[in-house]
């Protein structure tokens, strides 16, 4: 194996998410897969976006990771459900979106991190995908 690369190991919350996972009907689109923190605001004019990070996947991908973002890194609890609740098949999109950064997150930090970040929004999204 070349220098720099690992054998995967098994990540504790991918393997709780992944089997909850079910076709999504949704079509792919183009979207950025990272908004949370890559908007610019200020006042009287149009948000920015910056720091494009393009990804293929449903529209509604884009929505799940501002939710798992927001509920990982930025303090927020399940009331952010509310904004999303028009977003279809908005469970089976968290799971995957939280998949994503999960994986991310260990190809970055290349360990467990010591605090857990990702717990309450994995059980938020496993009861959303079997309730």
């Amino acid at each position: 194996m070349p220098d720099g690369f690992r054998v995967a190991v098994p990540i504790d919350h991918v393997t709780l998410l992944a089997p909850l996972r079910r076709r999504v009907r949704a079509r792919p689109q183009l979207v950025h897969s990272d908004l949370a923190g890559n908007v610019l605001l200020a006042d009287g004019l149009p948000p920015t976006i910056i720091d494009f990070s393009p990804q293929w996947a449903p529209a509604g991908f884009r929505a799940a990771i501002l939710v798992a973002d927001a509920l990982m890194w930025h303090g927020a609890d399940a009331s952010v459900l509310a904004a999303v609740q028009h977003v279809a098949e908005f469970p089976q999109l968290l799971l995957r979106s939280l998949i994503f950064r999960i994986a991310v997150d260990r190809l970055l930090r290349g360990d467990e991190p010591e605090d857990d970040p990702f717990g309450p929004a994995v059980e938020l999204a496993c009861r959303l995908a079997t309730g």
